[in-house]
Protein backbone atom coordinates (compact mmCIF):
# COMPACT_ATOMS: atom_id res chain seq x y z
CA UNK A 1 0.00 0.00 0.00
CA UNK A 2 1.48 3.32 -1.09
CA UNK A 3 0.96 6.32 1.16
CA UNK A 4 1.07 9.88 -0.06
CA UNK A 5 2.35 12.61 2.20
CA UNK A 6 0.59 15.94 2.09
CA UNK A 7 2.44 19.06 3.28
CA UNK A 8 0.92 20.59 6.39
CA UNK A 9 0.27 24.31 6.64
CA UNK A 10 -0.29 26.08 9.97
CA UNK A 11 -2.34 29.26 10.36
CA UNK A 12 -1.91 31.30 13.54
CA UNK A 13 -4.71 33.18 15.31
CA UNK A 14 -4.68 35.51 18.31
CA UNK A 15 -7.22 36.64 20.90
CA UNK A 16 -5.49 39.09 23.21
CA UNK A 17 -2.52 37.17 24.62
CA UNK A 18 -3.97 33.77 23.65
CA UNK A 19 -2.85 31.88 20.56
CA UNK A 20 -4.70 29.29 18.51
CA UNK A 21 -3.73 27.42 15.35
CA UNK A 22 -5.26 25.63 12.42
CA UNK A 23 -3.21 22.81 10.94
CA UNK A 24 -4.33 21.56 7.53
CA UNK A 25 -3.03 19.24 4.85
CA UNK A 26 -5.87 20.12 2.49
CA UNK A 27 -7.93 17.12 3.56
CA UNK A 28 -7.94 17.39 7.36
CA UNK A 29 -8.39 20.65 9.25
CA UNK A 30 -7.65 20.78 12.98
CA UNK A 31 -7.94 23.72 15.36
CA UNK A 32 -6.04 23.91 18.63
CA UNK A 33 -6.67 26.38 21.45
CA UNK A 34 -4.57 25.62 24.51
CA UNK A 35 -5.68 22.04 25.33
CA UNK A 36 -8.75 21.98 23.05
CA UNK A 37 -8.20 20.14 19.76
CA UNK A 38 -11.08 19.87 17.28
CA UNK A 39 -11.31 18.50 13.75
CA UNK A 40 -13.45 20.35 11.17
CA UNK A 41 -15.04 19.25 7.91
CA UNK A 42 -13.71 22.21 5.90
CA UNK A 43 -10.97 24.82 6.31
CA UNK A 44 -13.59 27.57 6.12
CA UNK A 45 -15.44 25.99 9.06
CA UNK A 46 -12.23 25.83 11.10
CA UNK A 47 -11.57 29.53 10.42
CA UNK A 48 -15.19 30.42 11.26
CA UNK A 49 -14.99 28.39 14.47
CA UNK A 50 -12.02 30.39 15.74
CA UNK A 51 -13.45 33.70 14.50
CA UNK A 52 -16.70 33.02 16.40
CA UNK A 53 -14.62 32.45 19.53
CA UNK A 54 -13.03 35.90 19.15
CA UNK A 55 -9.77 34.98 17.39
CA UNK A 56 -8.38 36.81 14.38
CA UNK A 57 -5.61 35.84 11.98
CA UNK A 58 -2.12 36.66 13.26
CA UNK A 59 -0.10 37.73 10.22
CA UNK A 60 2.95 38.58 12.36
CA UNK A 61 3.52 34.86 13.03
CA UNK A 62 3.27 33.93 9.34
CA UNK A 63 6.10 31.68 8.15
CA UNK A 64 6.36 30.35 4.63
CA UNK A 65 7.17 26.64 4.47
Amino acid sequence: MKTTKHPVEVLFFRRGDELATIATDGKRHVTQEQQIVKEHEKLSKAISYLAARGYSIDTENFRSL
